[in-house]
C-alpha cells in the first residue's frame, strides 16, 4: 500500500512536527527494551529517519541503524541527512514492506526493531511479520507503537464536525486496505511468530489548547484534509465547518483527545 498520508515535502516536515512531540515516548519506549550503545536496531518503515537519527545517535559508532522503507525520497532524505549528521552508522534502504523479506537483513543478527504508525498502513503484515522473525536474534526487543482505537480522536464539547472528519479518515485508510486499529491484531499474530509480550501500555494522551499533543492534532486537521478533498471523499463544507469548530474550540476551554495509541514490546523467544 502506498502511504495514504503522501511522501510531499508538507508531509516530511508534519512528521518531523510529530516525532519531535512523540518523542520523549519513543525514547522510554526504548530504554524499556534495553536499546543501548553498540546495538545493530531496525527502524521498520523509517520514513524520512526522524527516530532514525535518534536510534544511531542511541547505538554510537559502535552500533548500526538499518532504516527500511518504500517511500523512494524519504530514504535518499535520511542517507543524505546521515551524512550531513556525521552518523556513519546509519544508513536506510528501499524496500516494499507488503512485499518479500529484504536477504540483506534476514540473518537473525539484529538486536532490536522498532515500528510506529507503520502496521496500520499496510494491506498485508505476513511479509512484515516475515521480516521481524528472520532479522531478530533470539531474546531481541521489538518495540511498536500502533493506534488501537482511532476513533477516541476527539474534542470536547462539541465536535461533530470533528467526528465527522474522524469517520472520513477511518473509512479512506480502510478503502485503501489500511486497519487504523491494527494494533488489538498484533498480539495473536506475534505470538504465532514465537513472540513474548513483555511490556504493554496506553499512549493515549488529553490535553487542552496550546498543548503540545493538540497542535499534533491540530497540525494533522490542516495538513490532510486537503488530500480526502482531492480524492472526493470530504467536501469544503464539510471542511469549513471543521475550521469553524476549531477555531471555536481555541476561543474557548476545550480538551482534545488523541487516537488511542498503544506501546507494545515484545521478545523473539
Amino acid at each position: 500500500m502506498t502511504y495514504v498520508l503522501g511522501t510531499h515535502s508538507e508531509e516530511l516536515e508534519r512528521l518531523g512536527r510529530q516525532h519531535q512531540i512523540w518523542q520523549a515516548e519513543a525514547m522510554a519506549a526504548w530504554d524499556k527494551a534495553g536499546f543501548k550503545s553498540g546495538d545493530h536496531l531496525l527502524d521498520l518503515g523509517c520514513g524520512p529517519g526522524f527516530a532514525s537519527f535518534d536510534l544511531a545517535e542511541r547505538v554510537g559508532l559502535t552500533g548500526q541503524v538499518l532504516g527500511i522503507d518504500q517511500a523512494a525520497n524519504y530514504i535518499t532524505h535520511l542517507n543524505e541527512q546521515a551524512v550531513k549528521l556525521q552518523l556513519p552508522q546509519l544508513k536506510a534502504e528501499l524496500h516494499d514492506l507488503t512485499a518479500s523479506t529484504p536477504t540483506l537483513i534476514g540473518n537473525q543478527n539484529w538486536d532490536g526493531a522498532w515500528c510506529r504508525w507503520l502496521c496500520m498502513f499496510l494491506t498485508d503484515l505476513d511479509p512484515l511479520l516475515a521480516l521481524i522473525k528472520s532479522s531478530l536474534k533470539r531474546g531481541a526487543k521489538l518495540v511498536i507503537h500502533e493506534y488501537i482505537s482511532w476513533d477516541t480522536f476527539s474534542l470536547h464539547p462539541h465536535g461533530a464536525a470533528l467526528a465527522e472528519f474522524v469517520n472520513c479518515c477511518i473509512q479512506h485508510w480502510q478503502s485503501h486496505g489500511g486497519d487504523p486499529n491494527v494494533a488489538s491484531r498484533l498480539p495473536a499474530l506475534l505470538q504465532q511468530q514465537g513472540f513474548e509480550l513483555v511490556s504493554s501500555c496506553s499512549l493515549l494522551a488529553c490535553t487542552t489548547n496550546g498543548q503540545a499533543k493538540a497542535q499534533w492534532l491540530e497540525d494533522f486537521l490542516t495538513s490532510y484534509p486537503s488530500q480526502l478533498i482531492a480524492d472526493g471523499v470530504w467536501t469544503q463544507s464539510q471542511q469549513e465547518a471543521l475550521e469553524a469548530e476549531i477555531s471555536q474550540a481555541k476561543n474557548n476551554q476545550s480538551l482534545w483527545q488523541t487516537p488511542a495509541l498503544v506501546e507494545q514490546i515484545w521478545q523473539k523467544s
